[in-house]
């Protein structure tokens, strides 16, 4: 009875277990592979014009977000993706607005993604699109680095024309670390470098033949932008408090090597063209090749604003004027000041240094009135290169730009001191003659004075 008892109850615990499997089957499925997600893009191939701080316009091709003609954005959107992310890129060739611009072209290669040979974007592989097609590529993000795309059509002249932009991988779920288990941080910045050779663009736009291996660039940018525009562009300046880790990944789109120096602290370099070091370096410089990607980490230790600029020193130039090109701050506040909730000032917004010994002290601009012109001083540059005045008028100088600088004349007739932003310098001509005037900082800033 007992042994008959027995076996009904392992029978019993046996029909329990299987009714509950197939229950659990049917009721509480073993969740699938979660699929990878389709980030997709649409860009569209077409021209425009950029504009650099000295006033020069130049013709650019490149890609652009919008279906318009004319759109061209320098330099092409900023792609982002994450590690495993499955990713589709459309471009749409809608052509140039300009009038008499040859019909060309146009792909997207994936600089140091390891596409397949369909999806390269190199078109003597894969087909170029024509004017008026579209082409989808496809590939997996697989993984999180610093990377670029551009044309590869007549590469030489596309990519000096402006067709490249940044793409980022960032670690699995986008989270803040260099790559998925690397290093944390706090912020990030890309910083996408290139050179421009103004007389390229001027022959592509008006049709005229070029030399390609002419190439002198007279302008050099970070994300489209050359110094002083580094400084009110808050992707192009580096902003943060006293401990907070910075991650910096450069890109260098370009045809000429720059080195990159920081003042003030020094950095790691942490990953290389996509792909993490196995030796990390500690250092203050660090030279970039044509096409090569750096991903730099620092962590602040110290307040205050601090240049972070290239070191071929044709690069801190626009159009041959210094400063301008490859220059950047990294403003860094203190933790308590950022604790407190205000708003950061870029350089500039300081009490002014000293003034030289003699000099002529600034008028406070909320006191005075002028009673002759005003010349502005504004990215580096008086605003009147050229003023003819009467005896007896008085001329006001009054500093508009993050940069300190001075007004002095050529034969020591007046100077003023230093004058940081908002500050104003006023001088009254008694005497007939020509005035040459210039910054003692920036010498290459010159203005003139004719007194009648």
């Amino acid at each position: 009875m007992n042994k008959r008892m027995r076996s009904r109850r392992t029978l019993l615990l046996l029909l329990i277990v299987l009714l509950l499997s197939c229950m659990n089957g049917r009721l509480l499925p073993l969740p699938a592979a979660q699929a990878a997600e389709v980030k997709k893009f649409q860009l569209y191939a077409t021209d425009g014009h950029f504009t650099m701080p000295d006033g020069e316009s130049l013709y650019v091709w490149g890609y652009s977000l919008k279906n318009e003609q004319g759109t061209a954005q320098f330099p092409a959107p900023k792609l982002e993706v994450n590690e495993g992310d499955t990713v589709e890129v459309t471009l749409t060739n809608i052509g140039p607005l300009k009038d008499d611009i040859k019909l060309l072209a146009h792909t997207i290669h994936f600089h140091g993604l390891d596409t397949d040979q369909a999806n390269d974007g190199v078109p003597h592989t894969s087909p170029a699109v024509q004017v008026g097609e579209s082409v989808t590529y496809h590939f997996t993000a697989d993984h999180a680095g610093t990377y670029f795309y551009h044309c590869h059509v007549d590469t030489v002249e596309h990519l000096q024309m402006g067709m490249f932009g940044a793409f980022i991988v960032k670690a699995k779920d986008g989270v803040n670390q260099a790559w998925t288990g690397g290093p944390a941080y706090d912020k990030e910045y890309v910083f996408l470098l290139n050179e421009i050779d103004p007389v390229w663009h001027h022959a592509v736009e008006t049709g005229t033949p070029y030399d390609r291996t002419d190439f002198h660039p007279r302008y050099w940018t970070i994300n489209g932008k050359a110094y002083p525009d580094t400084e009110t562009d808050p992707d192009s300046m580096i902003e943060g408090k006293v401990g907070d880790t910075v991650l910096v990944r450069l890109i260098n789109s370009g045809y000429n090597e720059h080195s990159f120096h920081m003042h003030g602290h020094h950095f790691w370099v942490i990953a290389s063209d996509g792909r993490p070091m196995a030796s990390p370096m500690e250092k203050d410089t660090i030279n970039i090749g044509p096409g090569e990607r750096y991903d730099i980490l620092v962590t602040f230790t110290q307040a205050g604003m601090f240049p972070f600029h290239s070191h071929n020193i044709v690069d801190n130039t626009n159009n041959g004027v210094y400063p301008g090109g490859l220059h950047t701050m990294v403003h860094i506040v203190a933790a308590s000041d950022s604790a407190q909730g205000g708003t950061m000032e870029h350089m500039g917004h300081h009490e002014p240094a000293p003034a030289n010994q003699g000099a002529a002290p600034a008028v406070d601009p909320s006191t005075s009135a002028t009673a002759g012109p005003l010349v502005e001083i504004n990215a580096s540059a008086f605003s009147e290169k050229e003023l003819h005045i009467q005896k007896g008028t008085k001329v006001t100088w009054v500093n508009r730009d993050s940069q300190i600088h001075t007004v002095i004349d050529l034969k020591s007739r007046f100077r003023s001191g230093n004058l940081v932003k908002g500050d104003q310098f006023s001088y009254t001509f008694e005497e007939a003659g020509t005035y040459i005037y210039y910054c003692s900082t920036h010498p290459s800033m010159e203005g003139k004075v004719i007194v009648e």
